[in-house]
């Protein structure tokens, strides 16, 4: 009898050793590998487009999060936007690079008539800019709580 107890603890051991050998943490997404997941934190929504996670230019100790950027038609790229600022982005960018998107962004992502938008959705910063292209680009940073 108590032989047999120990056979089924034993084999009900060795099961669950290989179930947890199989299931690793690599195995459970991270939300820092989901564009959406990350919006959805930040206090966006997430559009009804192809998301990439692109990881901070910046290598101070001041840099922010990874940035969020996706394009796709205007129209669809503009609901993005009145969903998630109410009245839309009005304010405009007067010259290329400008210093607090820099400081964010990096060099070379925002141009001259862009639309900007600064703020935050507590507890976190963020910084969006919105393209003019035909398919405009958008690039969210997002800086808060460690993740």
């Amino acid at each position: 009898m108590i032989r047999r107890h120990f056979l089924h603890g034993a084999v009900a051991c060795a099961t669950m050793s290989l179930i947890a050998s199989a299931c690793s943490s690599t195995d459970v997404p991270s939300i820092a590998d989901d564009p959406g997941m990350l919006l959805t934190e930040g206090g966006f929504t997430a559009p009804d487009l192809d998301m990439q996670i692109v990881e901070s230019p910046l290598q101070d100790a001041d840099r922010w999060d990874p940035i969020i950027t996706f394009s796709g038609p205007a129209p669809t790229v503009e609901d993005w936007v009145e969903e998630n600022f109410p009245g839309g982005i009005e304010s405009r960018a007067e010259g290329d690079d400008l210093q607090g998107v820099v400081a964010r962004l990096g060099e070379g992502v925002q141009k001259k008539d862009d639309r900007v938008a600064t703020g935050a959705h507590e507890p976190i910063a963020y910084v969006v800019v919105v393209g003019q292209e035909e398919e405009p680009t958008v690039h969210v940073a997002m800086r808060g709580p460690v993740r």
